[in-house]
Protein backbone atom coordinates (compact mmCIF):
# COMPACT_ATOMS: atom_id res chain seq x y z
CA UNK A 1 0.00 0.00 0.00
CA UNK A 2 2.91 2.52 0.80
CA UNK A 3 6.28 2.05 -0.39
CA UNK A 4 9.08 1.11 1.76
CA UNK A 5 12.64 1.50 0.04
CA UNK A 6 13.38 -1.23 2.44
CA UNK A 7 11.26 -3.96 1.18
CA UNK A 8 11.16 -3.97 -2.74
CA UNK A 9 10.91 -7.08 -4.85
CA UNK A 10 11.84 -7.33 -8.42
CA UNK A 11 11.73 -10.81 -10.75
CA UNK A 12 10.48 -13.27 -8.20
CA UNK A 13 7.77 -14.25 -11.00
CA UNK A 14 10.34 -16.86 -13.59
CA UNK A 15 9.09 -14.23 -16.38
CA UNK A 16 5.60 -16.07 -16.11
CA UNK A 17 2.92 -14.04 -16.21
CA UNK A 18 -0.29 -14.87 -14.37
CA UNK A 19 -1.91 -17.12 -16.57
CA UNK A 20 -5.68 -18.27 -17.10
CA UNK A 21 -6.56 -20.97 -14.57
CA UNK A 22 -3.51 -20.33 -12.39
CA UNK A 23 -5.21 -18.82 -9.49
CA UNK A 24 -7.90 -21.44 -9.49
CA UNK A 25 -5.49 -24.20 -10.10
CA UNK A 26 -3.37 -22.68 -7.35
CA UNK A 27 -6.64 -22.89 -4.49
CA UNK A 28 -7.68 -25.96 -5.59
CA UNK A 29 -4.16 -27.57 -5.68
CA UNK A 30 -3.82 -26.05 -1.54
CA UNK A 31 -6.99 -26.92 -0.52
CA UNK A 32 -5.86 -30.68 -1.04
CA UNK A 33 -2.70 -30.46 0.18
CA UNK A 34 -1.38 -27.51 1.92
CA UNK A 35 2.28 -28.11 1.23
CA UNK A 36 1.57 -29.09 -2.40
CA UNK A 37 4.45 -26.48 -3.10
CA UNK A 38 6.97 -28.29 -1.10
CA UNK A 39 7.78 -30.61 -3.30
CA UNK A 40 8.48 -29.41 -6.96
CA UNK A 41 7.71 -32.84 -8.66
CA UNK A 42 4.38 -33.01 -6.96
CA UNK A 43 3.36 -29.53 -7.31
CA UNK A 44 4.31 -29.65 -11.32
CA UNK A 45 2.24 -33.34 -11.85
CA UNK A 46 -0.88 -31.56 -10.06
CA UNK A 47 -0.58 -28.24 -11.54
CA UNK A 48 0.48 -29.46 -14.77
CA UNK A 49 2.86 -27.02 -15.35
CA UNK A 50 6.68 -26.81 -15.27
CA UNK A 51 8.94 -26.23 -12.65
CA UNK A 52 9.93 -22.74 -13.01
CA UNK A 53 5.75 -22.09 -13.28
CA UNK A 54 5.35 -23.80 -9.85
CA UNK A 55 6.97 -20.88 -8.62
CA UNK A 56 5.62 -18.58 -10.80
CA UNK A 57 2.09 -19.72 -9.17
CA UNK A 58 3.49 -19.43 -6.18
CA UNK A 59 4.62 -16.36 -6.26
CA UNK A 60 1.29 -14.77 -7.86
CA UNK A 61 -1.07 -16.38 -5.22
CA UNK A 62 1.59 -14.54 -2.74
CA UNK A 63 1.47 -11.19 -4.08
CA UNK A 64 -2.69 -11.18 -4.60
CA UNK A 65 -2.86 -11.94 -1.19
CA UNK A 66 -4.31 -15.44 -2.19
CA UNK A 67 -2.31 -17.59 -0.10
CA UNK A 68 0.38 -17.15 2.04
CA UNK A 69 3.29 -19.08 2.98
CA UNK A 70 5.47 -19.78 5.72
CA UNK A 71 7.90 -22.99 5.19
CA UNK A 72 6.34 -26.45 4.40
CA UNK A 73 2.78 -24.90 4.73
CA UNK A 74 0.65 -22.71 2.06
CA UNK A 75 -2.46 -21.40 3.48
CA UNK A 76 -5.49 -19.95 1.60
CA UNK A 77 -6.33 -16.46 3.38
CA UNK A 78 -9.76 -15.55 4.14
CA UNK A 79 -9.36 -13.21 1.29
CA UNK A 80 -9.02 -16.15 -1.15
CA UNK A 81 -11.83 -18.16 0.74
CA UNK A 82 -14.08 -15.20 -0.13
CA UNK A 83 -12.74 -14.74 -3.66
CA UNK A 84 -12.27 -17.54 -4.87
CA UNK A 85 -15.06 -20.02 -4.07
CA UNK A 86 -18.05 -21.28 -5.47
CA UNK A 87 -19.96 -18.65 -3.44
CA UNK A 88 -17.20 -15.77 -4.71
CA UNK A 89 -15.96 -16.28 -8.70
CA UNK A 90 -13.92 -19.42 -8.19
CA UNK A 91 -13.33 -19.23 -12.32
CA UNK A 92 -12.27 -15.51 -12.01
CA UNK A 93 -15.71 -14.66 -14.96
CA UNK A 94 -16.58 -11.71 -12.92
CA UNK A 95 -14.83 -8.76 -14.36
CA UNK A 96 -14.71 -7.13 -11.12
CA UNK A 97 -12.78 -9.61 -9.74
CA UNK A 98 -10.15 -8.93 -12.58
CA UNK A 99 -10.10 -5.58 -11.80
CA UNK A 100 -9.80 -6.33 -7.71
CA UNK A 101 -6.96 -8.57 -8.72
CA UNK A 102 -5.46 -5.93 -10.23
CA UNK A 103 -5.56 -3.62 -7.79
CA UNK A 104 -3.96 -6.17 -5.55
CA UNK A 105 -1.04 -6.66 -7.61
CA UNK A 106 -0.43 -2.95 -8.37
CA UNK A 107 -0.97 -1.80 -4.87
CA UNK A 108 1.74 -4.12 -3.52
CA UNK A 109 4.71 -2.58 -2.94
CA UNK A 110 6.53 -4.90 -1.12
CA UNK A 111 6.66 -8.08 -3.36
CA UNK A 112 5.76 -6.83 -6.66
CA UNK A 113 7.36 -2.84 -6.91
CA UNK A 114 8.15 -3.19 -10.35
CA UNK A 115 4.50 -3.07 -10.94
CA UNK A 116 3.62 -0.83 -8.00
CA UNK A 117 6.22 1.67 -9.60
CA UNK A 118 4.49 1.52 -13.32
CA UNK A 119 0.84 1.62 -12.40
CA UNK A 120 1.33 4.62 -9.51
CA UNK A 121 4.78 6.34 -10.32
CA UNK A 122 5.08 5.98 -14.16
CA UNK A 123 3.06 8.43 -16.05
CA UNK A 124 3.97 8.58 -20.10
CA UNK A 125 1.00 7.77 -21.44
CA UNK A 126 3.18 6.22 -24.90
CA UNK A 127 6.53 5.24 -24.78
CA UNK A 128 8.87 2.21 -25.85
CA UNK A 129 9.97 -0.68 -24.39
CA UNK A 130 13.37 0.79 -23.64
CA UNK A 131 12.30 4.05 -22.12
CA UNK A 132 10.31 2.59 -19.22
CA UNK A 133 12.83 0.23 -18.60
CA UNK A 134 15.50 3.42 -18.04
CA UNK A 135 13.24 5.06 -16.31
CA UNK A 136 12.36 1.90 -13.68
CA UNK A 137 16.43 2.01 -13.32
CA UNK A 138 16.49 5.01 -12.57
CA UNK A 139 13.36 4.81 -9.76
CA UNK A 140 15.87 2.39 -8.54
CA UNK A 141 18.58 3.97 -8.31
CA UNK A 142 17.69 7.29 -7.11
CA UNK A 143 14.30 6.92 -5.02
CA UNK A 144 15.68 3.09 -3.54
CA UNK A 145 18.89 3.35 -3.45
CA UNK A 146 19.59 -0.08 -4.25
CA UNK A 147 21.81 -1.56 -6.83
CA UNK A 148 19.61 -3.75 -9.12
CA UNK A 149 20.80 -6.22 -12.40
CA UNK A 150 19.30 -4.48 -15.25
CA UNK A 151 18.55 -7.94 -16.63
CA UNK A 152 15.96 -8.75 -13.00
CA UNK A 153 14.21 -4.84 -14.05
CA UNK A 154 14.02 -6.00 -17.49
CA UNK A 155 12.44 -9.48 -16.83
CA UNK A 156 9.96 -7.42 -14.92
CA UNK A 157 9.04 -4.89 -17.27
CA UNK A 158 8.79 -7.62 -19.86
CA UNK A 159 6.20 -9.82 -17.71
CA UNK A 160 4.39 -6.84 -16.85
CA UNK A 161 3.58 -6.12 -20.68
CA UNK A 162 2.77 -9.48 -21.12
CA UNK A 163 0.24 -10.29 -18.56
CA UNK A 164 -1.47 -6.69 -19.77
CA UNK A 165 -0.84 -6.54 -23.32
CA UNK A 166 -0.25 -10.04 -24.66
CA UNK A 167 1.40 -10.15 -28.21
CA UNK A 168 -1.52 -11.39 -30.75
CA UNK A 169 -0.99 -14.37 -32.64
CA UNK A 170 1.30 -16.12 -30.72
CA UNK A 171 0.87 -19.94 -30.29
CA UNK A 172 0.00 -19.65 -26.70
CA UNK A 173 -2.28 -16.53 -26.67
CA UNK A 174 -5.13 -18.46 -24.87
CA UNK A 175 -2.63 -18.86 -21.92
CA UNK A 176 -1.98 -15.48 -21.61
CA UNK A 177 -3.34 -13.35 -18.34
CA UNK A 178 -7.05 -12.66 -17.95
CA UNK A 179 -5.52 -9.17 -16.58
CA UNK A 180 -5.47 -7.75 -20.46
CA UNK A 181 -9.20 -7.46 -21.11
CA UNK A 182 -9.05 -4.74 -18.23
CA UNK A 183 -6.84 -2.99 -21.46
CA UNK A 184 -4.94 -1.02 -18.61
CA UNK A 185 -1.64 -1.46 -21.44
CA UNK A 186 -1.94 -1.51 -25.16
CA UNK A 187 0.67 -2.20 -28.08
CA UNK A 188 1.62 0.74 -29.56
CA UNK A 189 3.87 -0.14 -32.79
CA UNK A 190 6.71 -2.47 -32.78
CA UNK A 191 8.26 -1.60 -29.57
CA UNK A 192 5.97 0.59 -27.58
CA UNK A 193 3.00 0.71 -25.38
CA UNK A 194 0.85 3.16 -24.28
CA UNK A 195 -1.35 3.34 -21.17
CA UNK A 196 -3.80 5.89 -20.71
CA UNK A 197 -5.42 7.53 -18.27
CA UNK A 198 -8.87 7.57 -19.15
CA UNK A 199 -12.85 7.87 -18.21
CA UNK A 200 -13.35 3.84 -17.64
CA UNK A 201 -17.62 4.04 -17.27
CA UNK A 202 -17.59 0.27 -17.12
CA UNK A 203 -15.16 0.08 -14.06
CA UNK A 204 -17.49 -1.52 -11.28
CA UNK A 205 -18.00 0.15 -8.46
CA UNK A 206 -16.79 -2.46 -6.35
CA UNK A 207 -13.29 -1.93 -7.12
CA UNK A 208 -12.87 1.10 -6.32
CA UNK A 209 -15.10 0.97 -2.93
CA UNK A 210 -12.54 -2.63 -2.43
CA UNK A 211 -9.37 -0.14 -3.29
CA UNK A 212 -10.86 3.04 -0.83
CA UNK A 213 -11.70 0.46 2.24
CA UNK A 214 -8.40 -1.18 1.66
CA UNK A 215 -6.23 2.12 2.36
CA UNK A 216 -8.48 4.18 5.12
CA UNK A 217 -8.27 0.53 6.68
CA UNK A 218 -4.59 1.16 6.19
CA UNK A 219 -4.43 4.68 7.25
CA UNK A 220 -6.73 4.82 10.36
CA UNK A 221 -5.25 8.46 11.40
CA UNK A 222 -7.18 9.63 8.29
CA UNK A 223 -11.01 10.63 8.42
CA UNK A 224 -10.63 11.84 4.90
CA UNK A 225 -8.26 11.88 2.15
CA UNK A 226 -7.57 14.67 -0.44
CA UNK A 227 -8.77 13.78 -3.95
CA UNK A 228 -5.61 14.86 -5.21
CA UNK A 229 -3.65 11.89 -3.19
CA UNK A 230 -6.20 9.44 -4.30
CA UNK A 231 -5.38 10.56 -7.91
CA UNK A 232 -2.03 10.85 -7.49
CA UNK A 233 -0.81 9.30 -4.70
CA UNK A 234 1.58 11.14 -2.13
CA UNK A 235 4.07 10.42 0.24
CA UNK A 236 4.30 7.07 -1.49
CA UNK A 237 1.10 5.94 -0.93
CA UNK A 238 -0.74 3.64 -3.56
CA UNK A 239 -2.92 5.99 -5.45
CA UNK A 240 -6.60 4.15 -6.98
CA UNK A 241 -6.90 6.73 -9.44
CA UNK A 242 -3.18 6.18 -11.08
CA UNK A 243 -3.41 2.11 -10.73
CA UNK A 244 -6.89 2.29 -12.51
CA UNK A 245 -5.94 4.83 -15.38
CA UNK A 246 -8.54 7.25 -14.55
CA UNK A 247 -8.35 10.13 -16.03
CA UNK A 248 -9.42 13.35 -13.38
CA UNK A 249 -13.00 13.52 -15.07
CA UNK A 250 -13.24 9.22 -14.84
CA UNK A 251 -11.97 9.51 -11.45
CA UNK A 252 -14.42 11.17 -9.96
CA UNK A 253 -17.43 9.83 -12.21
CA UNK A 254 -16.22 6.60 -10.77
CA UNK A 255 -16.16 7.61 -7.27
CA UNK A 256 -19.75 9.55 -7.27
CA UNK A 257 -20.72 5.84 -8.71
CA UNK A 258 -19.09 4.17 -5.41
CA UNK A 259 -21.06 7.09 -3.30
CA UNK A 260 -24.31 6.66 -4.88
CA UNK A 261 -23.65 2.51 -4.47
CA UNK A 262 -22.37 2.62 -0.96
CA UNK A 263 -24.00 5.92 1.18
CA UNK A 264 -23.47 4.95 4.37
CA UNK A 265 -19.85 4.61 3.52
CA UNK A 266 -18.45 7.96 2.11
CA UNK A 267 -19.49 11.71 1.60
CA UNK A 268 -17.61 14.18 -0.92
CA UNK A 269 -16.75 17.18 0.68
CA UNK A 270 -15.29 20.88 -0.35
CA UNK A 271 -13.31 22.30 2.62
CA UNK A 272 -11.45 25.93 2.54
CA UNK A 273 -11.56 24.90 -1.69
CA UNK A 274 -9.91 20.98 -1.15
CA UNK A 275 -12.25 18.73 -2.25
CA UNK A 276 -11.60 15.59 -0.44
CA UNK A 277 -13.62 12.12 0.06
CA UNK A 278 -14.71 11.78 3.96
CA UNK A 279 -15.02 8.16 5.94
CA UNK A 280 -18.35 8.06 7.13
CA UNK A 281 -17.93 5.02 9.19
CA UNK A 282 -15.35 1.95 10.48
CA UNK A 283 -14.34 0.56 7.42
CA UNK A 284 -15.21 -2.56 6.46
CA UNK A 285 -12.76 -5.72 6.29
CA UNK A 286 -12.09 -6.32 2.46
CA UNK A 287 -13.16 -9.89 2.67
CA UNK A 288 -16.47 -8.20 4.09
CA UNK A 289 -16.69 -6.11 0.82
CA UNK A 290 -16.70 -8.65 -1.57
CA UNK A 291 -18.62 -11.28 0.56
CA UNK A 292 -21.42 -8.57 0.07
CA UNK A 293 -20.52 -8.01 -3.57
CA UNK A 294 -21.03 -11.94 -4.46
CA UNK A 295 -24.05 -12.45 -2.10
CA UNK A 296 -25.86 -9.48 -4.65
CA UNK A 297 -24.68 -10.76 -7.52
CA UNK A 298 -25.61 -14.44 -7.01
Amino acid sequence: MKLNKNKATFGQHETFPMRYGWITKGVEALTKSPTIFTNTEDAMIELGVGSNMVRALQYWLRVTGIASFEPGLGTITSLGQTLISEDGDQYLEDEATLWIIHWLIASNAELATGYFWFFNHYEIPRFQDKEALQALSEFVASELKQNRSINTLKSDISTLFRMYAPVSGKADEHLDSPLAQLQLIEKDGGHGHKSLRSIRPFLPPVALHFALQQIFSARPEMAAIPIRSLLYGSDGWVAPGAVYRLSEEGFMEALNRVVESYPKHYELRETAGLHQLYLRKKPDDVVTVIHEYYKGAN
